[in-house]
């Protein structure tokens, strides 16, 4: 598993972007529905997306994160906040 921070906070503008974001995190690659703690993310590499996500200016939060644990959840989650929706 990678820590390294991402080079420049920002918001996913695609599926695609986030799961690049999320697997910085991961040793493999999940489909859209798979579990991502079941392949490896932790709570410490969720806070560190979470934290990444709040300096691009997207108010999200861990407990959010947590209830959201595949990339399919994940964007809808993001998505609805980059409208302000959620």
């Amino acid at each position: 598993m990678n820590t390294q921070p991402c080079p420049s906070a920002t918001a996913p503008v695609s599926k695609e972007a986030l799961r690049a974001q999320v697997r910085r995190f991961l040793d493999d690659d999940p489909a859209d529905d798979d579990n991502l703690m079941d392949f490896g993310l932790n709570s410490i590499a969720a806070m560190q997306l979470v934290a990444e996500w709040k300096a691009a200016r997207l108010d999200v939060n861990f407990v959010e994160f947590a209830r959201c644990p595949t990339l399919d959840a994940l964007w809808d989650l993001l998505k609805r906040k980059s409208m302000g929706d959620a």
